[in-house]
């Protein structure tokens, strides 16, 4: 593998979420090449991001740190599209592939693009979680979201890390603040460490919430999120679910 076929990428964060995104519009890596690359530029990022073009249309292939693929990440596809809207124009409504499948983005003043749909695997006794309630949700990828409470901040990352391991997921500990706001962390899978957020677990937080804790079914519904990486917007619409914040290059 050449090095000068990995000069053309760039760092972007999304709201703490940091990954290196690579142009590979021009050239093919295969999976063993990408496996290479993502360890040899991840660095101190979170995962690495790979741009293509498959039937005129721009696709997503994520990275966790570890070298693993992973089906989707949330804030990795926002930070996607603003390096689709900064290196090749992209702007208003776009629709992008993931292998989480076809989602729409929005390129706008907010970055924000639709989530996979959450699928619940199961609604967890609390006898299996410490006490505490909770659920497995997937969205693109697997997600334990936990109801800690007040004493999120306080709460044992160690803890979080036997979950993750328990469960194969990511974990999402959160604590509701208001009738539309609430706050998470998350222990990633395949990151294997506490990230400042997580897009698709703050979602699958969100949608336990709105869905399972509060019961409410109207729409549309706007809930806020306080992570460590700043401010997640989650919207419930009537064609899905959209992830929306800050994103920044470098």
């Amino acid at each position: 593998m050449r090095g000068d076929r990995i000069d053309n990428m760039e760092r972007y964060s999304a709201t703490g979420n940091t990954f290196v995104i690579v142009d590979a519009t021009q050239v093919e890596f295969n999976d063993s090449e990408k496996e290479k690359i993502v360890l040899q530029v991840v660095e101190d990022r979170d995962g690495v991001i790979f741009v293509e073009r498959k039937n005129e249309t721009f696709f997503m292939d994520y990275f966790n740190r570890d070298g693993k693929r992973a089906t989707f990440c949330g804030n990795g596809s926002r930070a996607f599209l603003k390096f689709l809207k900064d290196k090749f124009g992209v702007s208003g409504k776009v629709s992008i592939q993931t292998n989480a499948g076809m989602l729409i983005g929005y390129a706008t003043e907010e970055i924000s693009v639709q989530m996979p749909e959450p699928r619940v695997e199961r609604v967890l006794p609390r006898e299996e979680l410490f006490g505490l309630e909770g659920a497995l949700i997937i969205v693109g990828v697997p997600h334990l979201v936990v109801n800690v409470g007040n004493s999120i901040w306080n709460f044992d990352m160690e803890i979080a890390r036997q979950l993750r391991h328990k469960f194969n997921a990511n974990v999402n500990l959160f604590n509701i603040l208001s009738d539309k706001r609430f706050e998470v962390r998350t222990f990633e899978r395949g990151v294997e460490r506490e990230t400042l957020s997580c897009g698709s677990g703050t979602t699958a937080t969100a949608f336990f919430i709105k869905y399972h804790v509060k019961h409410d079914s109207a729409l549309p519904d706007n809930l806020t999120a306080n992570t460590k990486g700043g401010m997640l917007r989650v919207l419930f619409d009537s064609d899905g679910i959209y992830l929306g914040g800050g994103v920044e290059n470098g």
